[in-house]
């Protein structure tokens, strides 16, 4: 067992093969009774020693058959709301000062948690002594509706309040772990990028991280309007599915019930319309081409592979135009017919063209740097594209789950993975990387393959 004493009180975690591990850490008040729509409250003081021991559940959200597929072996978490725990990985030495990395999961604001197999840290940390954490925030409705639609006393934008509240619990305490409080980098993906550009937003925040990485994701904020608008769908759903009940009544198993019907009541999207997202508040003050921060912005060369993976899984031509547009990508109906046009529209429209413009914006390009993962194995029906998430399995040296789809000579994509991983220490320790900084002239500064 390992001991950790803080100003707040005592945590217990683990060490395994040289690592620390402290595992389902409460870094907030459990969201529920009276806090079950509000913001959450970060802990500051605690009376009994934490057992940290053990990851904690989950968020509640309905099946995910990516996380399936992105693991090696078969794992179930169970899930409640009282969700809000975050873990930390680090070497078992005495060193402090250690960079610290913070990783936002995605999922589409509806499924995702930090104890997933895909996220959890301990081959980046073998190879490098650098602290790193990942985190439960909340989902779907209870995430990300605006609960204050029905309730002055409610909040939206809880999901991210959940977040603010994992940057002030690592401020506060991460030195007694041995990491560096002015040395933090916040590194998401998809959902996860978008989170973190909305915090960037907001200027009192600034204190608790110093550089930023995006991958696979740019934020489009919810308008008010938008966000009352799903508030009056949702509420609908709930007069019809459980006219006897009140708000406060619905269990968490209706509540999952009522995102599925939302889900189903608006058509198939392939998962490229957010029902659920961040919500514009007066407190996200700074236009995104102020910020300041050094930053990376990361795509994959094939994002819409895996939205659109072949020619049965195309969504028909004008219900595509309907979905794009809901984004703000206006195409007609004659650019998508095929498959192969749809996934390749994800790419680029979804995916590159925001990113890039995201960059362009910038007042600043001087710490800012773009790379793309172009790798893929032409002759491995799993991995025939470079798409959405499979950058990944890289950033985190998950090899294994290469393996255990039938990827049997992996020498190459070892090498690949720790490359990508000293290029991510290198800049969570330095704040720079060691190739050109991103210009509109030559948007690339960075191809992994």
């Amino acid at each position: 067992m390992t001991l950790i004493h803080t100003n707040g009180g005592n945590i217990k975690g683990f060490t395994k093969e040289g690592l620390n591990y402290f595992l389902g850490i409460p870094y907030a008040n459990p969201p529920i009774y009276k806090n079950r729509f509000k913001h959450s409250k970060y802990i500051e003081s605690w009376n009994d020693t934490i057992e940290a021991t053990s990851f904690k559940a989950i968020p509640p959200q309905p099946y995910n058959k990516l996380e399936t597929f992105f693991s090696s072996h078969p794992q179930s978490f169970n899930q409640s709301e009282d969700c809000l725990y975050l873990n930390i990985w680090s070497q078992d030495n005495a060193y402090t000062n250690k960079p610290v990395i913070i990783y936002f999961y995605g999922g589409g604001f509806v499924n995702g948690h930090g104890s997933q197999e895909l996220y959890t840290p301990e081959h980046i940390v073998k190879q490098h002594d650098v602290i790193v954490v990942t985190f439960n925030y909340r989902l779907g409705a209870l995430g990300f509706l605006d609960w204050s639609y029905f309730n002055h006393n409610y909040d939206k934008n809880n999901g991210l309040s959940d977040q603010i509240n994992v940057l002030k619990w690592i401020h506060t305490f991460i030195k007694d772990f041995g990491g560096n409080p002015n040395n933090v980098t916040l590194m998401g993906q998809s959902a996860g990028s978008m989170s973190i550009m909305a915090l960037m937003q907001q200027p009192e925040l600034d204190q608790y991280y110093h550089q930023v990485i995006l991958l696979s994701g740019t934020l489009r904020l919810d308008s008010n309007l938008l966000g009352q608008e799903k508030a009056a769908h949702f509420i609908s759903l709930k007069n019809t599915h459980f006219p006897k009940k009140s708000i406060t009544d619905l269990t968490t198993m209706d509540i999952l019930s009522l995102m599925s019907a939302d889900e189903a009541s608006r058509g198939k999207s392939k998962g490229l319309e957010l029902i659920y997202a961040p919500i514009k508040e007066p407190n996200m003050s700074r236009p995104l081409s102020k910020f300041k921060k050094p930053l990376i912005v990361g795509t994959t060369k094939e994002e819409g592979k895996i939205y659109i993976r072949n020619e049965s899984r195309k969504l028909p031509a004008e219900r595509f135009v309907e979905v794009m547009k809901l984004n703000d990508i206006h195409l007609n109906g004659s650019q998508v017919q095929t498959g192969e046009d749809q996934a390749r529209m994800v790419t680029t429209h979804y995916f590159e063209a925001p990113a890039l413009s995201f960059l362009n914006q910038l007042e600043s390009h001087r710490y800012c740097w773009k790379l793309r993962f172009d790798w893929c194995l032409s002759n491995q029906p799993a991995f025939q594209s470079a798409y959405h998430i499979l950058d990944l399995i890289f950033w985190f040296g998950k090899i294994d789950i290469l393996k255990a789809h039938g990827v049997n000579s992996l020498e190459h994509e070892r090498y690949l993975s720790q490359h990508m991983i000293n290029d991510l220490v290198y800049f969570a320790t330095y704040h720079t990387l060691p190739w050109p900084s991103y210009s509109p002239h030559t948007p690339y500064c960075h191809i992994y393959k």
